[in-house]
Formats: structure tokens, sequence, C-alpha cells
């Protein structure tokens, strides 16, 4: 067994020489600045294979250990050796196979390993599926060649419990940040980012789930287009170039706080997301990122100018920048789109890599964009679904939308379609989500919306609820708006909340703190009552008249 190792890591070196050899020879010849270039990437071909046949062999190392043990302690003394021998085999198999393919079958492969942050909620579960999915899609796209390799979901969880997507998604869960943390911190989640990655390459355990020396980092909402090849190296990773990233001389003096020596002149305009990056480097970057994004949320002052929302980017990118990380900066590696993009040429797919849905795209039903910070007639936005998974054959974008608005359509229709386990969901579509006051007109002619306005309810126990004069909703929990459900079709005969939601003739919709509501009133009871159910989730609530409007009329 010993001299079966021995063969193995002589085969090991011959293939390895034999790639030195071949980056020789293909260097021979050209400029100073295309040898430079080519020997980047070479090493980092050989640095790469090295790895994976080391990998291999301490593989077998530990099969062979299990097995020797096995031997030893069992009374068939015979058929332990034979099976030590087997697995011995097996794996030597396997690890000259690997080497084989990547040094013959898949010259000049880099492979990479896909690294999704999240956290267990149904917000990021539901777009980590979708996520998931289409990386299938483009690895196999890409073929057994192709850079993409393995995939790992990173969730930070309450202590580490698993969420129950293990089975259709590889998942490693970590505990995330105490509450308290999160609290102090201007109640910054995303701070969990650094820290699950911080306790993944902490875990030995945990970096067995990783395949390849090389990391793209991902978000929930990201969608891939096309197969990503490895586009970084061993010293040199990969990121996308945000516009609202690039530093400037008024910000030194936060820069320098974390980091002294540094400027705003060093740092690359660039997030921890998308990221293409070896693991050495990862691994010395993410204690500093961490440590710089919590100090940048402990209080106001860099609030003053650098975007609190973004404020664990700039935690990565004074890190990176702190040791001496220099980024290949890819402007394609992401777009972005919405409806106010302009035209979009059809292709756009083939011309970058992946389509981030950070934003919504609204849209009215006559196909213009529906205006800033307003929802559209026609809405496709993530934040519509917190609670909820998006139903499945959402209505593609009226004629007259961008090409990135029907591409992100059917790319969540194919997903939740080819998800066998997609739940049914209990929210609107693309289509009901703008939700406006009453008209004159609208009140004049509906005998509801008469009655209800300028009356008093509580809700779920609690008073000051009232549906004041055009449209305005006054809540215990800030002030709102309430109207007609437009578009309704049926919905009087059928009691189910679902249809509550979903189809609601003799429904008013009351829409506050961030949540959407339809309310079906019931005249009969003394005093007259209502059943609010909540778009997304189905979480009923009930309310009762105190006073006001027409309940008599």
């Amino acid at each position: 067994m010993q001299r079966l190792l021995g063969t193995l890591m002589f085969v090991s070196v011959l293939l390895l020489a034999g790639m030195i050899l071949l980056a020789h020879g293909t260097l021979a010849n050209g400029s100073h600045d295309a040898q430079q270039d080519a020997v980047a990437h070479h090493l980092t071909r050989i640095q790469s294979a090295q790895t994976r046949i080391e990998k291999k062999l301490h593989d077998v190392e530990d099969q062979l250990a299990v097995a020797t043990s096995a031997a030893a302690t069992s009374a068939a003394a015979t058929s332990a050796a034979a099976t030590s021998a087997a697995a011995a085999s097996a794996a030597a198999t396997t690890a000259a196979a690997a080497s084989k393919s990547d040094a013959d079958d898949c010259p000049g492969r880099v492979p990479f390993h896909g690294l999704l942050t999240c956290q267990g909620s149904v917000y990021q579960q539901w777009q980590a599926r979708i996520m998931y999915f289409h990386w299938k899609k483009q690895a196999a796209a890409a073929g057994p060649c192709g850079d993409m390799g393995g995939f790992t979901r990173l969730v930070a969880s309450e202590g580490g419990k698993p969420d129950g997507l293990e089975g259709e998604i590889p998942s490693v869960f970590v505990p995330q940040l105490p509450a308290s943390v999160i609290e102090s911190h201007f109640h910054f989640g995303v701070l969990n980012r650094p820290e699950s990655v911080r306790q993944l390459l902490a875990s030995p355990a945990l970096l067995r789930q990783i395949t390849s020396d090389f990391v793209l980092v991902l978000e929930t909402d990201h969608v891939l287009m096309q197969p990503i090849p490895n586009l970084a190296t061993r010293t040199t990773p990969a990121a996308f170039t945000f516009g609202y990233m690039h530093a400037h001389a008024s910000q030194d003096w936060v820069i320098q706080r974390y980091w002294p020596e540094g400027s705003s002149a060093s740092l690359d305009p660039v997030g921890p997301s998308p990221l293409l990056i070896h693991l050495d480097q990862l691994r010395a970057i993410a204690p500093r990122w961490l440590n710089f994004s919590l100090g940048l949320r402990s209080n106001a002052d860099a609030e003053r100018v650098m975007q609190g929302w973004v404020q664990e980017m700039w935690g990565y990118s004074i890190a990176a920048a702190s040791l001496g990380v220099k980024h290949r900066l890819v402007r394609n590696f992401q777009v972005e789109y919405g409806a106010s993009a302009g035209r979009i040429p059809p292709e756009f797919p083939t011309l970058s890599y992946i389509f981030h849905y950070t934003c919504g795209i609204e849209y009215t039903l006559q196909g213009r964009p529906q205006g800033v910070m307003q929802i559209g007639e026609w809405s496709l936005d993530k934040r519509h679904y917190g609670a909820d998974h998006p139903p499945r054959g959402l209505q593609l974008p009226p004629d007259g939308a961008n090409a990135a608005a029907f591409w992100l359509t059917r790319a969540w229709n194919e997903a939740s379609a080819g998800i066998p386990a997609w739940p049914d969901s209990h929210s609107m579509g693309t289509v009901g989500w703008r939700r406006n006051k009453p008209t004159a007109d609208e009140l004049a002619a509906s005998p509801l919306a008469r009655r209800v306005e300028g009356s008093r309810w509580s809700w779920s126990g609690v008073a000051g609820f009232e549906f004041a004069r055009g449209g305005e909703l006054v809540t215990p929990w800030g002030k709102g708006v309430w109207g007609l459900v437009s578009k309704a079709a049926g919905g009087a005969d059928d009691p189910s909340k679902d249809a509550q939601v979903k189809a609601c003739a003799d429904c008013l919709f009351a829409d506050f703190a961030n949540a959407n509501h339809n309310v079906r009133f019931s005249w009969d009871a003394d005093p007259p009552t209502f059943r609010s159910v909540r778009v997304g989730d189905l979480q009923e609530v009930a309310g009762k008249w105190l006073g006001g409007g027409g309940p008599a009329a």
C-alpha cells in the first residue's frame, strides 16, 4: 500500500513536470508582457493541478488509514486486507483519473467553486433556488471542461441550524451573528456575510466542501446568463466595477481610521460579490473585511461620506487594499437593468455573465416605465415576496418593455417550473401590486368605499385604525393607503384566505407598514367586523367597528 502511494506521488510529479515543460514551450516566443501574462496563467494552472493532486493523495492516505485500522481490529484479517486493497485501488483510480482529466482532457482548465452567501429566510431561500437552478444550467452548458466546478450555499442561520433546503442545494450552515450585535450596528444583517466566510475559512471540516482553489462569491439575487470562465489568477482576483464604489479624497479620514497608511487612491471600486478569488487571498482578507465592516457600522460617522447600505462592501474594499490586493475590474461581470435602462439589445445575455436583480422592474400596462420609486402596474420585484415564493407562470411584461424585463421574467418562470418542490404561492404575480387611493369617481361608484370612508376600527384588538377621507389610512403603526382591489374577479362566494388575496370582488385593500392586506367586511355582525388577509403569507387579522363611516348606510 505504501508502494502504491509512492507510485501515485511519482505519477503526480511527472504530470506537473509535463505541464511545466508545456508552459515553457508556450512561452518560448512572444513579447515580454505577453510572456508575463502567460507565466501567471500557467503557474496558476500548475498550482491548481498540484493542489488537486495533493488533495487526492491525502484522500488515499485517509482511506488507507481507515482500511488498515479495520484490518487490525477485524477477526477476518484476510477479508479486511482485501477490503483495504480495494479501497486503496479505488482511491488511486479516482486520483489518477482526476489528474489525467485536468492534465490531458481539459488543458488550461482552472476550476472554481461557487460560494453563495445567504441567510435562511424564506426571502433568500426562493432566490437561492432560482440562483442554483441557473448555476446548474450554465455549468452543464460549459461542459466537463468548463471552469465552473462545485457549489456550496453558505448559510448563516440561528445556531447554525439547517433550514430544509440542504437536500436540494449543497449547503453548509454556520451560526449567525447574535441579534444584539446586529442591533448595535444599526440592524445591518449583511454583516453575516463576512462573518460566515470567516467561519468557513477557519473550519477544516467546512472547507472540505470547497472543491477548488478558487471561489466565486455570489448573492442570492444573481441569475447566471452564460457559463463563467475563471477570470482570476492566484494573485489577481476578478470583481465587478460598481459605479458607486469609486473612492475619493473626502473619504480618506474614514479609510485611515482602519488603515492608517491608506488612502482613497489605493481602493478598487469593487465589493465582495461577484468576486472570483483564490482561497489564500480570501483567507487573508476575511478577518479585516469583517472587522472593518463592523467598525464602519458601529457609529454614524462613516454615513456622512459612505453610503450606509453598502458599508460592508467598503469594508471589503479597504481590507483588500490594505493587503496590497489589486483586482481585475470586469465591467461585464453583471448587469443591473431596470425599466429606465432604455433600449437593451436582445443579445445582452451573451454580453455579460450575471443578471443582478437588485432593483424592481416597473412598467405601466401600456409598456412605459412607471416612474422613479414607483411600483408598476406590471411589477417584477423581489421585495414583493418577503415571506412567500413567487407564483409559477408569472405574466410576461407588456409590449414595449425592454429585453431585460422579458428575460428575467422567463428566467424566474423557468426555474420555478423546473424545481419540483416549488411551493404554491399565496402572493400576487406581476400585476396587482400597484394600489392607488380611490379617485372621487371611484368612490362615487363604489358603495363599499363610500360606506367605509371615515370609519374607525380596531386592528387585532388595537384601536386607532381609520379609513380616513381620500384613501388615507391612519394606523398605530404609521400612515398608509386604502382603496379598491382592482381587476378582481369573483371571490365573494369563496371564503378561503387564498381567494381573498387572488380574487376578491368585495374587498378593499389596506396597505401599511410595508405590507399589503386585502380586507373583507361583515356588515351583518353586531358590531360590524372585518377580516384582513396579508398578501404573501396569508396572515389573518380581525377588526371591529368602533364608529364613524356608514355601517348603517
